[in-house]
C-alpha cells in the first residue's frame, strides 16, 4: 500500500499532473479568447493559416501532413501550438551546438588511420554497394565502416545476457552502457552488480538510461543512486513540468562497450521480459550482436556522442583519441579478418538526415532477389510503403514479420491496417504465433542486413535517437538468415482472406487510425 501511495505522488507523477495541466489550460485559454476576445481569436486564426502553410509546404510525406493539416482545420489555434510544440524533430540550437565540436572531433577520428576506417580502401568499381553504403554511413552518421570485426548473433536476450555478463567481468579500462529501458530485476541486477565492483576496482564506468523509457522501472533519480556506487551516470532528456519538443526526442538507442574493443547492440533493453525471466505477451522474441575488433568503434563513438551532451569537461568533446581500436589491442589482442565491413550508425535528431529512415530505404532499393524484414510494428511512411510494393512487384522477395500478440492494442490495429495493400501486391505478411516479436531486422539478397534499435514507425524513423550496425558480407550474414528461417516456421502466413475476414468495425477502424499514423 505504501508502494502504491508514493508511486502516485512520486515527483514522475506530479510532472504529468502539471503537464497536463498546462495542456488543458491552453485549450481553455482557446475557448476563453474565442468567445471573449474576437480580435485575439483573429490573429490567432492568421497564425493557424501560417501554420497550415508551413505544414503544407514542409519537406514532410503527404502520411505525415495530412493529420496535422485535418487537426488545425478542426481546433486550428490548438493544434497549431501543439504543432509548434510537439512536431519539429531537431534539436534546439542550444543542443545542437554542443554536437558541433564532437561531430567534428568523430569526423577527425574516423580519417585517423588508427581507426582503421576501411571506407578510404573501398575500390569503388569491385564493390559498388559497398562504397554506397560506406559514403553514405561516413559522410551523414559520422559513423565509418569497418572490416577486422568478429560479429556474434543471438537469437535470443536469454544467449545475450550471458556473453554480455561474461564480458563485462573481463572489463579492465572502461565500461559504456546506454539503454532506453532499465528496469529491475534479475537482468539488471547482475549487471549493476558487476558494474559496482568494476567501479571500486577503478575502471571508468558510465550509465546512460532514458527518463521516459525508464520512467515506470527505475526509482526517480536514479542516477544518483549509481553515482554513490562510483558509477558516472545520467537520466537522459530528463522528464520535466513544462511542455517542450524536445520530450518527443527519446534515446531509444541499446549500447554496451567494454574497453573499445567489445561491443553489444540489437533490439534487447535491460528488463526481465528480454531474457525469458517475466511473461509479457507470450514468448518475447528479440536479438543481439557482439561485435569485436575496429568495429566498436562505431558504438563507442555513438555512446559518447550522447555522453557530451551532458559533461562539462571540455577534453571528452573535442577528444576521442583515448577512445580508438589501437587503444588497447597489445593487451587485449587485436581481431584480423577481413568477411565483409561493418558500420555502427547512428540516427537521430541532432542532423537534419533520417540515417535510419534512408538506411531502409537504400536496402530496398539495392535488393535484386530477396527483402526479409522482422519488427514489432508496421507503421510505414508512403516513402518506405511505396518502395517495399514496387520490390514485390518486380519479382523480389518481400517477407515481413510482425508480432501475433501486441504489446499495444491501438498499434496493432494500425499494423494490420497495412496488410491488404502490401499483400496485394505480392508482398509475404506472417504473424510470429508464440508472442511478441521485438527485433528489427532486415536483410537483403542473404549478404546484406542490418540489426539495431529502429522500428518501422515515425517515432523511431524521425524523433528518435537510435542506433543500427549495418552487416555487409559478413559470415554472420548467414546466422541471422537461419534465425529468419526458423521464426518462419513458428509463424503463420496471413492470406487475402484473413483480412478481408475482418469486421466491418474494425476496418474501419483500422482506417482511421492509418489517417492519424505519424501522431501515434
Amino acid at each position: 500500500m505504501k508502494n502504491k501511495l508514493s508511486k502516485i505522488f512520486s515527483i514522475r507523477t506530479i510532472v504529468f499532473v502539471i503537464l497536463l495541466l498546462e495542456i488543458v489550460g491552453a485549450f481553455l485559454l482557446y475557448i476563453f479568447a474565442e468567445q471573449y476576445f474576437m480580435y485575439i481569436r483573429s490573429i490567432l486564426s492568421i497564425a493557424a493559416i501560417i501554420i497550415a502553410l508551413i505544414v503544407f509546404y514542409s519537406k514532410r510525406s503527404n502520411s505525415y501532413k495530412v493529420p496535422w493539416l485535418l487537426l488545425i482545420a478542426v481546433l486550428p489555434i490548438f493544434s497549431s501550438v501543439c504543432y509548434l510544440l510537439f512536431s519539429d524533430k531537431k534539436l534546439s540550437k542550444k543542443d545542437r551546438k554542443k554536437y558541433q565540436p564532437t561531430r567534428k572531433a568523430l569526423k577527425i577520428a574516423n580519417a585517423n588511420k588508427q581507426s582503421r576506417n576501411a571506407f578510404y580502401k573501398i575500390d569503388k568499381d569491385k564493390d559498388p554497394n559497398a562504397y554506397y553504403f560506406g559514403k553514405y554511413l561516413n559522410d551523414y552518421s559520422d559513423s565509418g565502416i569497418f572490416q577486422n570485426t568478429k560479429i556474434t548473433y543471438f537469437p535470443t536476450g536469454q544467449e545475450a545476457f550471458i556473453k554480455m555478463k561474461e564480458k563485462l567481468e573481463s572489463a579492465k579500462h572502461y565500461i559504456f552502457f546506454e539503454y532506453f529501458i532499465v528496469a529491475e530485476g534479475k537482468m539488471w541486477d547482475e549487471i549493476l552488480e558487476i558494474l559496482k565492483r568494476k567501479a571500486n576496482e577503478g575502471l571508468d564506468v558510465r550509465v546512460l538510461y532514458d527518463d521516459f523509457g525508464s520512467l515506470t522501472t527505475l526509482p526517480n533519480n536514479y542516477y544518483l543512486t549509481l553515482r554513490k556506487y562510483g558509477i558516472k551516470s545520467y537520466a537522459v532528456n530528463k522528464i520535466r513540468p513544462i511542455v517542450d519538443v524536445r520530450m518527443n526526442n527519446r534515446d531509444h538507442r541499446k549500447i554496451l562497450v567494454i574497453d573499445g574493443h567489445t561491443s553489444f547492440t540489437g533490439g534487447i533493453n535491460i528488463a526481465d521480459e528480454y531474457i525469458g525471466e517475466k511473461i509479457r505477451f507470450g514468448v518475447w522474441k528479440d536479438n543481439a550482436i557482439m561485435l569485436e575488433g575496429d568495429g566498436t568503434f562505431g558504438l563507442t563513438s555513438l555512446f559518447l556522442s550522447t555522453w557530451v551532451r551532458f559533461s562539462t569537461e571540455e577534453k571528452e568533446i573535442t577528444d576521442f583519441s583515448n577512445f580508438l581500436p589501437s587503444k588497447y589491442e597489445k593487451e587485449l589482442g587485436r581481431i584480423s579478418r577481413q568477411d565483409g565491413y561493418v558500420s555502427s550508425y547512428g540516427s537521430g535528431p541532432n542532423t537534419y538526415e533520417s540515417v535510419g529512415a534512408n538506411v531502409y530505404l537504400n536496402l530496398i532499393y539495392k535488393a535484386k532477389k530477396s527483402i526479409f524484414i522482422t519488427t514489432p510494428y508496421l507503421i510505414l511512411d508512403e516513402e518506405i510503403c511505396n518502395a517495399l510494393k514496387n520490390a514485390a512487384k518486380g519479382g523480389i522477395e518481400v517477407v515481413i514479420v510482425t508480432p501475433h500478440i501486441p504489446d499495444k492494442k491501438m498499434v496493432f490495429d494500425l499494423t494490420r491496417s497495412y496488410y491488404k495493400e502490401l499483400i496485394d501486391t505480392g508482398v509475404k505478411i506472417y504473424e510470429y504465433t508464440p508472442g511478441f516479436i521485438h527485433q528489427k531486422v532486415f536483410l537483403v539478397d542473404d549478404y546484406m542486413a542490418t540489426i539495431g534499435t529502429v522500428n518501422l514507425d515515425f517515432r523511431s524513423l524521425f524523433l528518435h535517437f537510435e542506433n543500427g550496425c549495418f552487416i555487409y558480407k559478413n559470415k554472420v550474414v548467414e546466422d541471422i538468415k537461419k534465425d529468419f528461417d526458423n521464426i518462419l516456421i513458428e509463424s503463420r502466413m496471413i492470406t487475402k482472406e484473413m483480412v478481408n475476414s475482418s469486421p466491418l468495425s474494425k476496418k474501419l477502424l483500422r482506417q482511421i487510425l492509418r489517417i492519424f499514423a505519424s501522431l501515434l
